[in-house]
């Protein structure tokens, strides 16, 4: 059976099913959001820039965590990803982004994810109804749900089909054109914000080429249409290569991951008991992976036809090809790639082994998808109507079970072994039904089609969403009239009227990420761009790193206090010493009934001033500054010293940052380790520091030249090539006069 579906219909239910797939997330019915790095670490970045847009500066400077840091080269922004911009354009009449529609980008990447694997898939030829299902295993099983916490890997993962179609097209018309497809798509994957993810794409794309292809021209232009996706992506590249370059390196691929107790949730979905209210922190490490029955079924078929064929279809092969290198930078044999990679300390960083479980994904969706077109292939005897209507009451009642055991209050689902019974109770039902739909035509054909959908996409959705890892009570909205409820409201407002000094956390307290909705600042963060300069500042003066990326500044450390601009600290009730209400050195801020507590450091310096420098003489003169203007790119000054001396500005020394002093550029010095300096003159002056990524205003450039260059080259490849058939015409037609 065949029968062709048009891919604006496939589009429009796919788009119908997404939003009752994710039907508790978004409104009317919202009642849980997606939680974790997509409520702490993205939202607060896209709330950022929305925010300095708003205002009519654009977001090249970080000043909220590491006492700044450069924001256009965090390629985790994803800043420069055409989606990002249709979510600012969409919140225009807001003051801030709404989560909701930072959750409707990631769902709607959900979608296209399954909209471009289907395309991808019929261009194969595959039946129609085996591309459904394959797009239905890439987009809706376990890895991509998995995945809903991390907006720069959904949105990269979507464009792998796109890429995989571009290197079909290429060698299908034997010429090269098609591959601006594996060039737009390697461009906007890392542009999405995932590097490692941009680098698994990478190769796949490319064992895929090289095997699919059997020809090293098409493998060679699929490699430089991957270098070429640089080029309109320069304008993201050059300025995360000028934070790369200062960060602190990180070899981040890890051991491989070679347990096979770790990817049993492929079979079955929870068999490490994923339910919202079990503790997050149980079976650690063990991930929600789950096929599904289509993928089950495909893959199980597929090995039956290798045996009677003798081998796989081509197109399965490549698929397989790549699917089995992923498997190898996913597992680590023998530890050869983590030999291999380990000269390069870029590569070091960018490979890293658990991010090649989308290569295998990839692979498993496709090779499913062939698995359930060779069955659908096959000669069918007729069968009785009756079957078609005992098959939809089984889908039917058992997709109903599900639903009503997962619903609140219902007794949900086992954990452990016995929760193989629900894969093997769907997979039955499933191939019973597949069976019986290979003989049907006509009406029968179609319902017993739209129960096996709806019967498969229960299944995906009550095992797949409101978990605990993709899933947690309330909107995430955040309250932006405070950091938290459960903080003075009076409090916050000081803080705020005071963007000169910045604010330390501890004991529980929200963390600094959050600062970026409320335009305030704060030495400590979580980002992976935190510099080699700055972390072994703090680390020099007594500064106690938890992690690679966080650290703690201990109450009684007055000297790090003072040189990081600190003046309040946010601390939970059992956070910092019960001894700190006590010392004369904070002072409580606020109403004591809240559970967040607000301090006042009572001996701040703020994050610029006169340094001690200059003055060995030891004579008493007189010093001062005053702010005249203070956005994250702009800081300006009017200082005056009756002697001279030496200006620091405590805003980490970053290329890019200039200094003015009365309207002409003066040389700045790197003072404290990390931090900028300028020398003064006596008298009084007007100094200003601005920041300007020399890589960011370079790379728009390159990118707007590339993109111009790659539009004008596709249209007149696609005019010579229509040109001969318009020569053709008028010949037929004979002369026009």
């Amino acid at each position: 059976m065949n029968r062709p579906f048009r891919t604006s219909l496939v589009a429009t239910l796919a788009l119908v099913f997404t939003y009752f797939f994710f039907i508790e997330y978004v409104s009317p019915l919202r009642k849980v959001h997606i939680p974790f790095d997509l409520e702490g670490y993205h939202y607060p970045l896209a709330d950022y820039a929305f925010q300095e847009l708003k205002q009519g500066r654009f977001p090249e400077w970080d000043s909220a965590i590491y006492c700044g840091q450069t924001f256009v080269g965090n390629v985790q922004a994803a800043l420069f990803y055409p989606p990002t911009w249709l979510l600012f354009a969409a919140n225009l009449r807001r003051s801030h982004v709404s989560y909701q529609s930072v959750q409707v980008l990631q769902f709607a990447h959900v979608w296209l994810a399954f909209v471009l694997f289907f395309v991808w898939l019929r261009a194969k030829r595959l039946q129609d109804l085996a591309a459904l299902y394959g797009a239905g295993v890439y987009a809706f099983s376990g890895y991509l749900l998995l995945q809903l916490q991390h907006l720069g890997l959904v949105c990269a993962y979507a464009w792998f089909p796109f890429a995989l179609w571009g290197v079909d097209e290429a060698i299908e018309t034997k010429t090269l054109r098609p591959l601006w497809k594996v060039m737009a798509a390697s461009a906007l994957c890392f542009l999405a914000g995932y590097p490692p993810i941009w680098f698994v794409f990478a190769i796949f794309t490319g064992v895929y080429a090289l095997v699919s292809s059997g020809s090293w021209r098409i493998t060679a232009a699929t490699a430089a249409a991957l270098a070429g996706s640089f080029l309109l992506s320069m304008v993201q590249l050059l300025p995360s290569l000028e934070a790369n370059s200062l960060k602190v390196s990180e070899a981040r691929y890890g051991l491989g991951i070679r347990d096979p107790m770790f990817y049993i949730s492929y079979l079955a979905p929870n068999y490490y008991d994923f339910g919202r209210d079990v503790p997050v922190l149980t079976n650690f490490g063990r991930e929600y992976l789950y096929l599904g029955a289509p993928a089950l079924f495909g893959l199980i078929w597929l090995w039956v036809a290798l045996f009677r064929r003798g081998g796989l279809a081509r197109g399965a092969g490549a698929i397989f090809a790549a699917g089995a290198v992923a498997a190898i930078f996913l597992t680590n044999p023998f530890n050869l790639v983590q030999l291999a990679i380990q000269h390069s300390e870029l590569i070091s960083q960018i490979c890293r082994d658990w991010y090649f479980l989308a290569g295998v994904s990839v692979a498993l969706s496709a090779l499913a998808a062939y698995g359930l077109d060779a069955f659908l292939r096959r000669d069918a005897r007729p069968l009785p109507a009756w079957s078609v209507w005992l098959s939809i009451a089984f889908l039917l009642t058992w997709a109903g079970w599900e639903l009503i055991r997962w619903l609140p209050g219902g007794r949900g689902f086992a954990a452990g072994p016995a929760s193989f019974f629900y894969p093997a109770v769907t997979l039955l039902i499933f191939a019973m039904a597949l069976y019986i739909l290979r003989s049907q035509t006509g009406r029968a054909q179609v319902l017993l089609t739209a129960a096996l959908i709806l019967g498969v996409g229960m299944d995906y959705k009550v095992f797949g969403t409101s978990l605990r890892l993709n899933g947690a009570e309330g909107s995430g909205q955040p309250n932006f009239k405070a950091v938290s409820p459960e903080m003075d409201t009076g409090a916050i407002e000081q803080l705020r009227a005071d963007p000169e000094h910045r604010i330390l956390f501890d004991g529980g307290a929200p963390g600094p990420l959050t600062l970026r909705h409320y335009e305030l600042a704060s030495p400590q963060g979580f980002d992976p761009f935190i510099t080699t300069r700055f972390h072994e500042l703090v680390e020099s003066h007594g500064g106690k790193f938890s992690s690679n990326w966080g650290f703690d500044v201990p109450p009684d450390d007055d000297v790090l206090l003072q040189l990081l601009g600190v003046r309040y600290v946010i601390t939970a009730a059992d956070g910092f010493p019960p001894g700190l209400r006590a010392t004369s050195s904070f002072h409580h801020l606020g109403r004591d009934d809240r559970y967040f507590k607000i301090f006042e450091y009572q001996r701040p310096q703020p994050s610029y001033g006169w340094t001690s420098e200059g003055n060995a003489s030891g004579v008493d003169e007189v010093r001062g500054a005053e702010v005249i203007h203070w956005d994250p790119e702009r800081r300006e000054f009017l200082v005056r010293s009756s002697v001279g001396g030496r200006f620091g500005f405590k805003e980490q020394f970053f290329p890019g940052w200039t200094a003015m002093l009365d309207g002409r550029p003066a040389p700045e010095a790197l003072w404290e380790g990390a931090f900028q300096s300028v020398e003064i003159p006596a008298g009084e002056h007007r100094l200003e520091f601005r920041f300007r990524s020399r890589g960011f205003h370079l790379g728009v450039w390159i990118s707007a030249l590339s993109v111009l260059a790659l539009v004008s080259c596709l249209w007149l490849t696609r005019s010579a090539r229509l040109s001969p058939k318009r020569s053709r015409l008028r010949t037929l037609a004979g002369p026009t006069f």
